[in-house]
């Protein structure tokens, strides 16, 4: 008699947290560009787009990138460096290349339609378990879970979870709760519905229990102290390294040069440098760098040798060093420190495939530059141009540096 009144007592509130759940997102829930619509392909950017970025700050990107990209043809027929100049500015362009490395895929493999199947969905390079979750269940009404960081934390409250989140047994076991939990109609609105609550109201820091709808449900909130959830794992220490930049710079333009093509930042333009062990903690102090290890250093960052003379008699005049300012990745912590080296003019003109990237009428126009950089992996851009190009963010600072005073 026991054991089926605990089957009826998860029956009621399983019944109960679906129910509560999708009455309060129906009344509660944000209205987002993203959630008007049923294309898989508009899903599946906004998805992307999200992941590691606020809402507010997705929003224009995310109109902006659909407008220039209305489907996967389109996305999937651009260039990669057109693609990442639309991306500019949102960073982590990791994102953007593989999405793109999924459009063109779409177009080989499946004639350029998203698939419906949660298993297909995952063959698809740049859609991953949460990604291909959230495609099938919101675009396609499919039963399936979408779980991320929001989630994670919503049902380790709920389930009062005592293992690390991270964990594959977690996974499992939130999932299997997920399966049952999950109603057969609007199952994309219950992985949203929990993605919000997450959002707004079961909050990292100050969860708002008070106005949450599954409190009845939250065996976190019955203990008592829903603060001890989620549990994880201690962070591996991140590596901190000073960068040592080179910025040369001639006749009002810069010298840019691609990244490999795998790797940290990969095939983002970058002003050419060298990663140094870094001591002392994290204090703002100046690398001690002499004249000729400094010479040996811009020799191992930049392959063009035309400037070596010209570079080597600038630092012997003892330039000083820019910076420093910091930026963390979410492995490594750069300490970006750098250096301006004005070279002299040119003898002959700058060739016109490094010319400025705007058009007469002074109208920013992306295949206005792209054709310029495409196939070579070092260039020289306007200082005008300079904020257009999809650098990565970690040097705003140096670009800020190098545009301030500008005239618009």
């Amino acid at each position: 008699m026991a054991a089926s009144n605990d089957i009826l007592t998860d029956i009621t509130r399983n019944y109960s947290l679906a129910t509560l759940l999708l009455a309060w997102y129906t009344t509660e829930k944000r209205e987002l560009p993203w959630r008007e619509t049923g294309d898989p392909y508009a899903i599946w950017v906004s998805e992307v787009m999200l992941q590691q970025t606020q809402v507010k700050t997705v929003i224009p990107y995310y109109e902006r990138f659909l407008q220039r990209f209305p489907d996967i043809k389109q996305l999937g027929t651009a260039s990669l460096e057109e693609v990442l100049t639309v991306w500019r500015g949102l960073g982590y362009y990791s994102r953007a290349r593989r999405m793109w490395e999924g459009a063109h895929y779409l177009l080989d493999q499946r004639g350029g339609k998203m698939p419906k199947d949660y298993e297909a969905l995952l063959l698809v390079p740049g859609i991953g378990k949460y990604t291909a979750g959230a495609i099938s269940s919101i675009a396609f009404g499919q039963r399936v879970a979408a779980i991320d960081g929001n989630v994670l934390r919503v049902l380790s409250r709920l389930l009062a979870w005592s293992e690390p989140v991270e964990t594959a047994r977690s996974h499992r076991y939130f999932k299997d709760h997920l399966r049952v939990w999950q109603p057969v109609l609007r199952p994309g609105d219950f992985n949203q519905a929990l993605m919000e609550l997450g959002a707004l109201v079961c909050t990292p820091t100050k969860p708002n229990c008070e106005s949450c709808p599954l409190t009845q449900v939250c065996e976190g909130y019955r203990q008592g102290d829903v603060y001890l959830y989620p549990v994880k794992k201690l962070k591996a220490k991140r590596q901190v390294v000073t960068r040592l930049t080179f910025v040369l710079c001639r006749e009002g333009r810069v010298y840019l040069q691609r990244r490999p093509s795998q790797g940290l930042l990969a095939d983002l333009w970058e002003f050419p440098g060298v990663e140094l062990s870094h001591e002392g903690g994290l204090n703002d102090s100046l690398p001690v760098v002499t004249d000729d290890e400094r010479f040996k250093l811009f020799q191992m960052a930049v392959p063009e040798r035309t400037f070596d003379g010209w570079v080597r008699e600038q630092f012997k005049q003892g330039l000083a060093l820019q910076g420093p300012v910091w930026y963390t990745f979410s492995h490594r912590r750069w300490k970006i420190c750098w250096v301006i080296l004005d070279l002299p003019e040119p003898l002959e003109p700058i060739p016109s495939s490094v010319s400025s990237f705007r058009e007469s009428v002074g109208e920013y126009r992306v295949d206005a530059w792209q054709d310029q950089l495409t196939g070579d992996n070092r260039c020289w851009v306007s200082l005008h141009d300079l904020s257009e190009i999809p650098l990565p963010v970690a040097f705003k600072a140096i670009v800020e540096d190098l545009t301030d005073g500008l005239s618009p």
